[in-house]
C-alpha cells in the first residue's frame, strides 16, 4: 500500500472540508452571527493547511490503490474529518471537548443524535450539523458505489450500475469520475427538493435544513418536536420523499435516465413492503392517525428519524428491527440493507423448497445473477458482525451506567445510524443525559455502522495487521 495513495486523498478531503466551513462561515454573517464566523475559519485553517502541505510533499508521488486500500481511506476519512469538524462545535462554547466530538461524528455519520435542541443553538451550527450529514450522506454514497461494489462483485445483493465501471485494482482511477457523477445527482434532488420546500410556503434557512437532513437521512431539523408542530401536511410529505429518496440506490437514478426498466430494482419493493408493514404495526397500535403512522414507518424505514407527534414510539421492537434493516446498498441510509435480507430471504425459500422435496433442484439466483453459497457465507459473516458488534457495544453501555434497555436501544440506533430513534423509544430518553463513557462507547458505533461493520474490520485488518 503506497502512503500517497492514503495521504494524497485524505489530504484533499481535508481541503475540501475547509473550504465547506469557510462557506458555512460566510453564511453565518448572512444569518446575523458574524461573532461565530472565525470558529469555522478555525476548520478552515486546521483543514487547509496540513492538507495542502501534504498535496504538495507527494505531488510526484503515483497514486493508486486496490478496493481494500481505499477502504483503509474511507476508515480513516471517518475517524479524521470528524475531528476537524468539532472544532466549530467546540469553540462556540456550547459543547465540552467529549460532546462537540459527539455532535460532529454524530453528523458526520449521519446519525443525527444531538445533544442540544435547535433553539439552544445559533442558526450556523444548525446548518453545520446538516451541512455535515448532507457531506457525510454524500460519502456514503461514494464509498459504497466505488468501493463496496468492487470489494463484493461476486454478490448480486450490489447493484450492478453504468455508473462506474469498477478495477478492483485500482479504484482510484474511476473514483474522480465516480464522485462526480454522483455529486450531480446528488445535489440536483436535494434543489429540487429545497426548492419544493421553498414553495409550498417555508422560509430558505428551514428548507435547506430539511433538505440536507432528508436526503442525506440524517433527520436534521431547525426546530425541535415533531415535525406536525412546525410543518403542513404538504410540507412533511415533502420531507418524506427526501428521506425516500436518499433510502435508494443512488446508480438507480443515473441508470434511469438511459433505461426505464431501473425502476423495477427489487430494492424498491423491498423498501415499499417494510414500509407497509411497519406502517400497519403502528396503525394497530395508534388507530386514526393514518398520516402519522405511515410518516413514522418511512423515517424508521429510511433511518433518518424524523419525530412525528409528542407520543412515545409504537411498536417499538418492530421499529428497531427494521431500523436495523435500513434502506437500499448504495443510498445513505444506515443498517444491513434490504438486498442483503432479501437475498438471505430467497435462500431460505430455495432451503424449504428442498426440504419439501429433495429431488427438486433449484437454483439459487437474485437478480437475474447467479448467487454463489461465497456470496451468502459473505452476507452472514456481515449481519453476524453487526450483531456480535450489536451485544458488545451494548455490554460496554451497562458498564458506563445505562440500563440494558438504554444500552440496547441507543447501541442498535448507533449502528444503524438512526439516532433520533432512541428519543422516540420514551419520554425524557435523550442523548445529553449519557456520561461521557457512554458517548465515546458510541462514536466508534456510529463509525462501525457508517462504514458497514465488517467491512470496517476489514479496513482495520489492512491497516494494522496485512503486511
Amino acid at each position: 500500500m503506497a502512503l500517497a495513495a492514503l495521504l494524497r486523498p485524505l489530504a484533499a478531503l481535508w481541503v475540501a472540508l475547509g473550504l465547506v466551513a469557510a462557506l458555512v462561515g460566510l453564511a453565518a454573517f448572512g444569518l446575523g452571527e458574524r461573532h461565530l464566523a472565525p470558529l469555522f475559519g478555525a476548520t478552515l485553517v486546521v483543514g487547509v493547511v496540513p492538507g495542502c502541505l501534504i498535496l504538495a510533499a507527494t505531488r510526484s508521488m503515483p497514486v493508486g490503490a486496490s478496493a481494500l486500500d481505499a477502504l483503509v481511506l474511507g476508515l480513516l476519512a471517518w475517524i479524521t474529518i470528524p475531528l476537524l469538524a468539532a472544532v466549530p462545535f467546540y469553540l462556540s462554547g456550547y459543547f465540552d471537548p467529549v460532546d462537540s466530538l459527539f455532535e460532529a461524528y454524530s453528523s458526520v455519520t449521519t446519525t443525527g443524535a444531538i445533544l442540544l435542541p435547535p433553539e439552544d443553538l445559533p442558526r450556523s451550527l444548525v446548518l453545520w450539523r446538516a451541512v455535515l450529514s448532507w457531506l457525510g450522506g454524500f460519502a456514503t454514497v461514494l464509498l459504497a458505489i466505488a468501493v463496496f461494489a468492487a470489494l463484493d462483485s461476486d454478490i448480486p445483493a450490489i447493484r450492478r450500475s453504468t455508473l462506474l465501471t469498477i478495477q478492483p485494482d485500482d479504484v482510484f482511477s474511476h473514483l474522480r469520475l465516480a464522485a462526480t457523477r454522483i455529486f450531480l445527482v446528488y445535489a440536483v434532488l436535494t434543489s429540487v427538493i429545497w426548492l419544493a420546500l421553498i414553495l409550498t410556503g417555508n422560509a430558505p434557512f428551514v428548507a435547506i435544513t430539511l433538505a440536507f437532513g432528508s436526503i442525506s437521512t440524517g433527520g436534521y431539523a431547525p426546530f425541535s418536536g415533531g415535525l406536525d408542530e412546525h410543518l403542513g401536511a404538504v410540507s412533511i410529505t415533502l420531507v418524506m420523499l427526501g428521506c425516500l429518496v436518499g433510502a435508494v440506490n443512488f446508480s438507480l437514478y443515473w441508470d434511469a435516465l438511459r433505461d426505464r426498466k431501473a425502476w423495477l430494482d427489487i430494492d424498491l419493493a423491498g423498501i415499499a413492503i417494510l414500509v407497509t408493514v411497519l406502517a400497519a404495526f403502528f396503525i394497530i397500535a395508534s388507530p386514526g392517525h393514518l398520516l402519522q403512522n405511515l410518516a413514522r414507518s418511512v423515517f424508521v424505514v429510511t433511518t433518518s428519524g424524523y419525530a412525528y407527534g409528542t407520543a412515545a414510539m409504537p411498536v417499538l421492537v418492530a421499529a428497531i428491527f427494521i431500523a436495523m434493516i435500513g434502506g437500499a446498498a448504495g443510498s445513505t441510509t444506515g443498517g444491513i440493507k434490504i438486498s442483503r435480507i432479501m437475498l438471505l430471504w430467497r435462500r431460505m425459500d430455495v432451503e424449504l423448497a428442498t426440504l419439501a422435496d429433495p429431488s427438486i433442484v433449484r437454483p439459487m439466483s437474485f437478480r437475474a445473477r447467479p448467487a454463489p453459497d461465497r456470496a451468502l457465507i459473505a452476507i452472514w459473516s456481515y449481519v453476524l458482525a453487526f450483531l456480535f458488534a450489536l451485544g458488545i457495544g451494548t455490554i460496554l453501555l451497562t458498564l458506563s451506567g445505562l440500563n440494558f434497555e438504554h444500552g440496547f436501544i441507543a447501541m442498535a440506533a448507533a449502528l444503524a445510524n438512526v439516532g433520533p430513534l432512541y428519543q422516540e423509544a420514551a419520554i425524557g430518553w435523550d442523548w445529553d443525559r449519557m456520561s461521557d463513557g457512554a458517548k465515546l462507547v458510541l462514536i466508534p458505533a456510529m463509525i462501525l455502522g457508517r462504514l458497514e461493520v465488517l467491512a470496517a474490520l476489514a479496513a482495520v485488518w489492512a491497516l494494522f495487521i496485512r503486511k
